[in-house]
């Protein structure tokens, strides 16, 4: 299945129009796993047990590589708290991206329990970024990672 490109709703893949709007759906061609790499780099920030404020140094850091390798997508892997921390990396993370967003040096943090294909920003997300596609069953609905677009 594949996501319409206008109205949203999941149609076969093997379609050229979608059943519920029409729409003829433009075939994109799948992306080589170098290019992916361009196009969407995982930041591990839960590697080694970091500190809050260690996590927030690195992900500074990743932010401004990541603006100047040019790459538009940013999956973020903070976990989710499970240690005990009760989630605090997470949330100053998310706290540092909405203060990133506030700034417009990014243009977008989606929480990773709102993306889905069936949430509206999951879908938008999923249309103009097809190769998040790739890893959509393991990502979606997923509050240890959040998605940032540059």
């Amino acid at each position: 299945m594949i996501t319409c490109q206008v109205c949203g709703n999941d149609i076969p893949v093997s379609k050229g129009h979608c059943y519920f709007c029409g729409a003829h759906q433009q075939r994109s061609k799948t992306a080589s796993s170098k290019e992916r790499e361009r196009l969407l780099r995982t930041v591990i920030l839960k590697a080694g047990l970091p500190t809050v404020e260690e996590g927030l140094m690195r992900l500074e850091a990743e932010l401004f590589k990541a603006k100047q390798d040019g790459v538009p997508v940013l999956r973020i892997v903070h976990g989710w708290g499970s240690g005990g921390s009760e989630g605090k990396l997470r949330e100053s993370c998310r706290a540092y991206l909405n203060g990133k967003i506030a700034s417009g040096f990014i243009k977008l943090a989606l929480r990773g329990e709102d993306y889905s294909r069936h949430s509206r920003p999951g879908k938008e997300l999923l249309n103009r970024y097809t190769y998040l596609r790739n890893s959509e069953r393991a990502d979606s609905n997923n509050p240890g990672i959040t998605f940032v677009i540059l």
